[in-house]
């Protein structure tokens, strides 16, 4: 069985720049990448790379939001075609591409998912545990309070009726000594 595939960060690096051409929701410059970059990475012509690009299918939202076209100088003075893409056009482009290195991009961008989903599904393991404890305290609370509020009813209908009806019937009751006493 031969060694697992992995996408280094150099080559990310061949393949990443910081563009101000794209930008995000928070409108900060993205990171991105062009056809050249591309077909030299995977070892294609430029050429069948745009048409590749030409021929995704994706909706026309998707394509204005992840693909530019643009030009660069070739090495004889002439401006050629070329597209900046999103890290999203990219890995729309490179999804459907074959060969050695887009296998090592796909099984890094599916460890890299799982990764991710595993680190999901840790912090939903503590967001569900927190949230049981909150639930617990907070039923807790409200049968503290519902036992309370049991006292306080218990207290102001029965309780307090017959210790007040049993203060005033002492205090009648001790009254009269009182009164003797004093007239001594």
């Amino acid at each position: 069985m031969s060694e697992p595939l992995n996408f280094s960060t150099e080559a990310q690096n061949q393949l990443i720049e910081i563009s101000n051409r794209f930008h995000n929701s928070d409108n900060q410059a993205e990171a991105t990448t062009t056809s050249l970059k591309v077909a030299k990475y995977f070892q294609r012509n430029h050429r069948d790379v745009l048409r590749a690009l030409r021929e995704l299918e994706c909706s026309a939202d998707f394509s204005v939001r992840n693909f530019a076209l643009t030009e660069y100088i070739d090495t004889q003075g002439k401006p050629r075609p070329m597209y900046e893409m999103t890290k999203n056009g990219f890995v729309f482009l490179v999804m459907g591409f074959t060969g050695k290195q887009a296998a090592l991009f796909k099984e890094s961008y599916i460890a890299a998912f799982d990764e991710m989903s595993d680190f999901i599904k840790s912090q939903n393991l503590t967001l569900i545990s927190e949230f049981n404890k909150a639930v617990l305290q907070y039923e807790r609370a409200s049968d503290a309070a519902s036992d309370a509020g049991r006292n306080l009813v218990l207290f102001g209908r029965k309780i307090k009726p017959l210790a007040a009806e049993k203060v005033a019937e002492l205090e009648r009751q001790l009254q009269p000594l009182l009164f003797d006493e004093e007239g001594q």
